[in-house]
């Protein structure tokens, strides 16, 4: 009597932990598609938003060399969310790109410092956003979504900060002396920045 008790208990911890396991499972595998989706949505805003910092640089013709650089940021970021994209894709997961808008607060931006100081902040939230899915994947034993993140992408992200970084920082050291922008326009112009 006693050791039936204890196979039905069993059978049922056993069925019961199961469930609660699958469903905590479909819960981090839920959380792993939003944040892969909000990881394309945060790329291709990125490249909006540098889109539209290089636009307004080559239109006051005076910083050459931050336009291109924000031009060139802006098709990186693009590539980044096209390769998540396409890593998607293959997998048969539909992404729904939702509508871009930029605030009117970045889109008034007008001055080198102050854009360099929101591309900064947007490279860190892209770069914690990624390594958010990373988490996920790995809760999730997505090993092939691992693979792509640290493979693929996280370099090119680590890059990207480590480079808005040191331009902010550039700019902090220096007390945000125009003549040092100036500077920076030239080596960017001549492709000098360093290449971390």
């Amino acid at each position: 009597m006693v050791s039936s008790s204890i196979l039905v208990s069993t059978i049922l911890l056993v069925f019961f932990s199961s469930t609660i396991f699958c469903s905590e499972q479909r819960n981090v595998t839920a959380l792993l598609h939003d944040c892969y989706e909000k990881q394309i949505q945060m790329e291709f805003f990125a490249s909006n938003v540098y889109l539209t910092f290089a636009h307004r640089l080559a239109y006051d013709g005076v910083y050459h060399g931050f336009a291109d650089f924000f031009f060139e940021s802006a098709e990186e970021e693009r590539e980044h969310g096209k390769k998540f994209l396409d890593f998607h894709n293959v997998r048969n997961h539909v992404s729904h790109l939702r509508d871009i808008t930029i605030s009117e607060e970045l889109a008034s931006v007008t001055t080198v410092n102050e854009m360099l100081r929101k591309a900064k902040t947007l490279e860190d939230d892209v770069f914690n956003n990624m390594r958010t899915l990373h988490g996920y994947a790995v809760e999730a034993g997505h090993s092939e979504t691992v693979h792509f993140i640290e493979k693929v992408t996280l370099e090119e992200q680590t890059i990207a900060v480590k480079q808005m970084h040191d331009l902010v920082k550039r700019l902090d050291h220096n007390n945000n002396s125009p003549i040092l922008l100036q500077m920076m326009d030239q080596d960017l112009r001549k492709k000098k920045v360093k290449q971390p």
